[in-house]
């Protein structure tokens, strides 16, 4: 029968001599090693040392050492506010006590007159306001309670206390709350393009960084390698492939004297085979930041675009159509629209061209289904533990280099103090000196004593 084109290589399991430790790593389906790096990994190609191996990590009887770690609740402490002083004149208070003095509290940091604020509200006027006070504002808008209390007020204007008079302003503006949001999604809308931009440019430059660096690669297959030898021929063993996820859990396979890890191991394995992939962290330094903007980057940018949207729906409400010539909002807005849009269209082009690369590049790995934060994860924590291991055993080696050296100093000092004796030995036997006598034990000889009757200068 002819081959099946879409066979996989055979994968014979290895056999060791004693029984290892085991890798618990997730096998990648056959299905999904096609075109992928595994397809290409001829890990049992790589010459590993076999005895080391067996050496460092036989299995063996491990007391297990149970243990944990309680956690103190943090208590949190609210301050209570102060209450306000009492007013010296009479004036009409339709708020509760609290409304009041959170308003008070806004309205200090405005410092133009209610009227000016209406207008600049009226006209979204962005050079007037800061983005922060209306935000803080619209989380204070009146409530329907306070609404009709205001609007059933009929006293005089000025008999209102300033919270009231404030909100009596705020009113008289059609189309409030949804006028408020548009204000502050204008307002903000400069700082939220340029770091949405920025987060899929830099996580663009993740995936660049992950395609090219074929150094990684070769690192996977030489864990797969000793992976494969330590799995034999357990359920594990034979594998084209695993999980990415494992390259961040390779410290936790320790040595039988439970003195290293296999981390430490691949990485001792590398500097001495292998040695210009101790570096291949270096090429990966978009990753960290690139999985850290994955996380929420396709959620922001929905959103970014409901909110463009809302602008849309807004500036064609009825209300602005019949009330062109006395409320410029409508106009504005429409003009904002149509610069957002368009900046927006970019945005989403960029994120979407960014998403295929990383498509491909999750396929490469045979991890379709792990979300771009996962993915950027497993690869930066392997690449910083594995700089970190690096790291390890250098100070490692070197404090091993100082006990040599002292040693051998030390062994070096007592030679020669040795030789010394040996030289003068040599001398008094040339000179026909007679031995010197050796210092008895318990001399009977007195010690001298001073004037005060003390021995050598001490109290008798």
């Amino acid at each position: 029968p002819a081959a099946n084109p879409n066979a996989l290589r055979p994968k014979s399991k290895m056999q060791p001599s004693k029984k290892l430790k085991q890798l618990h790593w997730i096998k990648v389906a056959d299905r999904k090693v096609k075109n992928s790096i595994w397809e290409d990994m001829r890990d049992e190609e790589i010459k590993l040392d076999y005895n080391e191996i067996e050496e460092l990590f036989a299995t063996k009887a491990v007391k297990a050492v149970g243990g944990g770690a309680g956690a103190n609740d943090g208590k949190e402490e609210e301050e209570e506010g102060v209450p306000g002083a009492p007013r010296k004149k009479k004036v009409v208070i339709l708020l509760s006590a609290n409304r009041s003095q959170t308003i008070g509290v806004l309205l200090s940091h405005l410092k133009i007159p209610h009227e000016d604020f209406r207008r600049a509200i009226m006209t979204l006027d962005t050079r007037t306001l800061q983005p922060n006070f209306v935000i803080q504002l619209m989380r204070l808008l009146p409530t329907d309670q306070e609404v009709a209390s205001l609007q059933s007020y009929t006293g005089p204007k000025e008999d209102l206390g300033t919270a009231e008079r404030f909100l009596f302003e705020l009113l008289c503006i059609p189309r409030l709350k949804p006028r408020l949001q548009c204000f502050v999604f204008i307002l903000e809308f400069n700082a939220r393009l340029h770091d949405l931009s920025e987060n899929v440019e830099v996580f663009s430059y993740a995936v660049h960084d992950i395609l090219r660096c074929k150094s990684l690669i070769k690192v996977i297959e030489i864990v797969l390698a000793m992976g494969n030898y330590l799995n034999g021929q357990g359920p594990k063993g034979g594998a084209h492939g695993f999980k990415l996820e494992f390259l961040t859990k390779l410290a936790d396979t320790k040595t039988s004297d439970n003195k290293s890890t296999l981390l430490h191991y691949l990485v001792t394995w590398i500097e001495k085979n292998d040695k210009e992939l101790i570096t291949f962290p270096q090429e990966l330094s978009n990753v960290e930041i690139g999985a850290k903007v994955s996380e929420n980057m396709v959620d922001e940018i929905s959103k970014f675009k409901k909110d463009i949207k809302f602008i849309y729906e807004e500036m064609n409400r009825p209300y602005y159509k019949s009330n062109a010539k006395n409320d410029p909002c409508g106009a504005k807005l429409e003009q904002f629209y149509h610069t957002a849009y368009n900046d927006m269209e970019v945005l989403e082009a960029n994120k979407k061209k960014a998403l295929a690369m990383y498509k491909d590049l999750s396929k490469t790995y045979g991890e379709e289904e792990a979300k771009p934060d996962e993915f950027m994860t497993y690869i930066h924590q392997f690449a910083q533990t594995f700089k970190e291991a690096y790291n390890e055993n250098q100070r490692k080696r070197e404090e091993e280099e100082r006990v040599r050296t002292r040693r051998e100093a030390f062994l070096k000092s007592m030679a020669e103090r040795e030789a010394k004796a040996e030289d003068r030995k040599k001398a008094r036997m040339k000179r026909g000196d007679p031995k010197p006598p050796e210092p008895k034990k318990d001399s009977a000889v007195p010690r001298p004593k001073d004037a005060m009757g003390r021995v050598g200068g001490k109290d008798a």
